[in-house]
């Protein structure tokens, strides 16, 4: 299964923000949810922000979220199974997303 956005509507609302998943052979319309990813450290550095706004297809995962930074230019310098957290609590790779919420990836850290 996979997913792909499609372009903008000439019409404004809900149906200008939907995404086709294939599957089989027939396309799904879903729409779309808004997060933010905060990337703190030499994660902000590998994509050169340190907040992206993403839209992904209702019913996302971290997995999700992780394989679409990964695929952004700088994205190969992040770790495949990085540490994460949403809204402030700590997160597993499918920990599913609703819209609306805040994603931090934390790079390790070190103290002394």
């Amino acid at each position: 299964m996979w997913s792909r956005v499609l372009p903008a509507l000439p019409c404004a609302g809900f149906f200008s923000r939907m995404t086709a998943t294939h599957v089989g052979s027939a396309y799904i319309r879903s729409p779309l949810m808004t997060v933010t990813v905060l990337l703190f450290a030499s994660y902000a550095d590998a994509l050169g922000t340190s907040a992206i706004q993403l839209d992904l297809p209702g019913g996302s995962t971290i997995r999700d979220v992780l394989g679409t930074l990964a695929s952004m230019p700088g994205g190969h310098r992040l770790p495949p199974r990085p540490l994460v957290a949403i809204n402030e609590q700590y997160a597993t790779l499918q920990s599913e997303l609703r819209g609306g919420e805040e994603v931090a990836v934390i790079p390790p850290v070190a103290g002394g």
